[in-house]
């Protein structure tokens, strides 16, 4: 169901399973970007990239390693940069069908604190291990957001773990002071940029802060700089709101459980969009950010 702009009343999302009666296998959502999202069957565990749009939809071949032998492991779809990323109508594809480079990327646990890589390229249609390991105590494998060409996950030490699928290399990027002055907080993409949405435990205030990725030519640092900063928009004074990650336009996604919704809000507050789930589906719990368009899962299709 449509996440629509905001009407009179939230509309209630319903089920609805011709996405899933599509695959020959039950399937897990792992990730979205961009209109496509990785699925991993919950028999043969094999990777499955689709775009629910179009009902397109291919089966990756076998990774080299098995990325859940030590544990959970952390999934991204990312997509090579374009000159088409600075334009959203033509980024997301909206009103045509277009492909794009695009990059699975998985963070798999070796042991702990110790993170393998491995990339599946739409490009070359096939796996690629990264150069070397990270060190990162644990990821947060629901976390992960793809952004500037890079997967990004949250971790526990407090950095975030950031790979570069084309370099296949991963670093630790500085996470904002800000994000320790608040009890939640969480990544998102918007407009595609990275952000990190902070709020306090009544949703009193929010803040929104941008990665600037560019390296400062003296320091060699990255940067946060201030996106957006409101006081609670229609949720101020609530308690148990939780932030969600955001995809694709300039909003901060929150679910408020007392009254089963999701509700979006521009950077000054504004609501913008609001959904409410039939009481009691759960299906929240396990909320993946996806955004409709009609790209292609393959250059062929």
């Amino acid at each position: 169901s449509a996440f629509d702009p905001v009407p009179p009343a939230a509309k209630q999302l319903v089920p609805d399973t011709t996405f899933a009666a599509f695959f020959p296998e039950p399937v897990a959502a792992l990730a979205s970007t961009r209109g496509l999202v990785c699925l991993r069957g919950a028999c043969s565990a094999a990777y499955y990239v689709a775009n629910p749009a179009t009902l397109a939809g291919e089966r990756l071949p076998a990774p080299e390693r098995d990325h859940r032998a030590q544990g959970d492991p952390a999934v991204v779809i990312v997509f090579d940069l374009d000159p088409r990323d600075a334009d959203p109508e033509r980024a997301d594809g909206r009103g045509k069908g277009f492909y794009r480079h695009y990059h699975i990327v998985v963070a798999f646990p070796l042991a702990e604190g110790i993170y393998a890589f491995e990339s599946f390229s739409s490009s070359a249609w096939a796996w690629r291990f990264g150069r070397g390991v990270g060190s990162a105590e644990a990821v947060l494998p629901s976390s992960g957001v793809g952004a500037l060409g890079c997967a990004f996950w949250r971790t526990t030490m407090g950095p975030f773990l950031c790979y570069k699928p084309l370099a296949r290399r991963a670093e630790l990027v500085p996470a904002p002071v800000e994000v320790m002055q608040w009890p939640y907080w969480e990544l998102g993409e918007m407009e595609g940029t990275l952000c990190a949405t902070c709020m306090d435990a009544r949703v009193e205030v929010v803040v929104v802060l941008r990665l600037n990725f560019a390296r400062r030519a003296t320091s060699g640092a990255i940067s946060w700089t201030l996106a957006g900063y409101f006081e609670g928009g229609c949720l101020r004074g609530r308690q148990d709101v939780t932030l969600l990650r955001s995809q694709g336009k300039a909003e901060v996604v929150m679910w408020d459980p007392s009254s089963e919704t999701v509700v979006a809000m521009d950077l000054e507050g504004r609501t913008t969009r609001v959904i409410r789930f039939i009481p009691g589906s759960g299906y929240y719990a396990d909320f993946i950010p996806y955004v409709s368009s009609l790209a292609a899962v393959s250059r062929s299709g």
